[in-house]
């Protein structure tokens, strides 16, 4: 994964089809976001064992193509008194258009976990292409969550635009793992997500169907791979 998103920034620059000069027009701007969701769902796996979840989240866009961000989130693993309190990201990346359809985003994204006494820090490498309203990406660990070794995650995604300014997102991810280490008796699983969503001001508003492949056996003996409705709101300034 490293050297794809090496070789999609390089041989964009000597293709001459992305220029430095043209994305360096505008200054550097941040933002921040605060939000809340019904249940946080990260690969089609509640993080909040089926709660709710504070959510929140500061982005800096440098105005050459470069952003930096962090963003946290309440979590719930259900260990008992050991328990991890909540998760902190730290990303940073390279996004650039091709041309007036095709564009790509490179970067690199650490997952912190807070609170609790297990070693379940982990990073990641990733790397997309989007053709208009398409997009399909990949993202590579060394070594995943809790540990468990090397970790592939191609997906796509599709957004349609809706009357009454609302937004439709499809998404389909293949969960790979090297070893039959993170779930039971399973060394892969798909996740989807159907999402619809409307924007009022800086408010977001959304809701969605997300669910995976997984049986609860094999989901550590929890429903927690189930298919289930969250809703988010998020504010963003």
């Amino acid at each position: 994964m490293h050297k794809i998103a090496a070789l999609i920034t390089v041989a964009a620059f000597a293709l001459g089809i992305v220029s430095p000069s043209a994305a360096a027009e505008t200054g550097p701007s941040f933002s921040a976001n605060v939000g809340v969701v019904s249940d946080y769902k990260f690969r089609g796996i509640t993080q909040t064992d089926g709660g709710p979840a504070l959510q929140g989240g500061v982005d800096a866009d440098l105005g050459n193509g470069i952003y930096l961000g962090t963003w946290a989130s309440q979590v719930d693993f259900d260990y008992g008194s050991d328990e991890t309190d909540y998760e902190q990201d730290f990303y940073g990346g390279y996004s650039a258009d091709i041309n007036e359809t095709v564009s790509f985003d490179v970067g690199y994204i650490y997952y912190a976990y807070h609170g609790g006494d297990r070693d379940e820090d982990y990073q990641e490498v990733y790397g997309s292409l989007s053709f208009s309203d398409l997009t399909l990406g990949l993202a590579y660990s060394d070594d995943y969550w809790a540990e468990s070794g090397e970790f592939y995650y191609p997906y796509a995604e599709y957004s349609f635009a809706l009357p009454a300014e609302l937004t439709l997102d499809l998404h389909l991810g293949l969960n790979l793992f090297d070893e039959e280490v993170f779930l039971y008796e399973s060394d892969s699983y798909f996740d989807y997500s159907v999402t619809v969503s409307k924007e009022v001001g800086g408010l977001s508003l959304s809701a969605s169907f997300v669910g995976t492949d997984v049986s609860d056996k094999e989901c550590f003996d929890t429903d927690w791979c189930e298919p289930s409705l969250l809703a988010g709101a998020t504010y963003t300034w």
